[in-house]
């Protein structure tokens, strides 16, 4: 009897060693991942508010490389756009990644299809969530009643 409890206690140390293991690079990829907010968004509000909700910190804890871009919160998407290629050729130089996963929120989603357009060099892959690829009902609403060069019209 005393064999089979050393089995079963094997089998259990084993099996949580190797669940551990896995998870610990459940989430890494070959290439960095770079999140891009949407419209208005930020890294963190007052420390405290976290745009992603925890996310590149779940990322890393699975063993992914992530980053979060540093873009104008709102602005064109090609200005955006060339935010985010500066950041990337900042983190390409300095850390020595060749190309980076690019996942977009709302406004993000534009801003790195615009990326992958001008420098697909850089892109490993582009992923959206929620993002207004044919337009938004909102931004067209404002473009027809917003004077040209009003704060207004710049966000849209």
């Amino acid at each position: 009897m005393s064999v089979v409890r050393a089995l079963l206690l094997l089998l259990v140390v084993l099996g949580s060693w190797s669940t551990s293991a896995a998870a610990s690079t459940y989430t890494k990829t070959r290439y960095p991942i770079v999140l891009v907010h949407g419209l208005l968004g930020f890294d963190s509000l007052i420390g405290i508010y976290d745009y992603f909700y925890g996310l590149p910190q779940d990322l890393r804890s699975g063993g992914a490389t992530v980053y979060v871009a540093n873009v104008s919160s709102s602005n064109y998407t090609e200005v955006r756009g060339e935010q985010l290629i500066r950041d990337l050729d900042t983190l390409r130089a300095v850390y020595g990644h060749s190309r980076f996963n690019l996942i977009g929120h709302s406004h993000g989603g534009p801003t790195i299809r615009y990326v992958a357009s001008v420098r697909p060099d850089l892109v490993a892959s582009i992923t959206s969530v929620g993002s207004p690829h044919r337009g938004s009902d909102v931004a067209d609403g404002i473009a027809t009643v917003a004077p040209p060069g009003s704060v207004q019209a710049s966000l849209v």
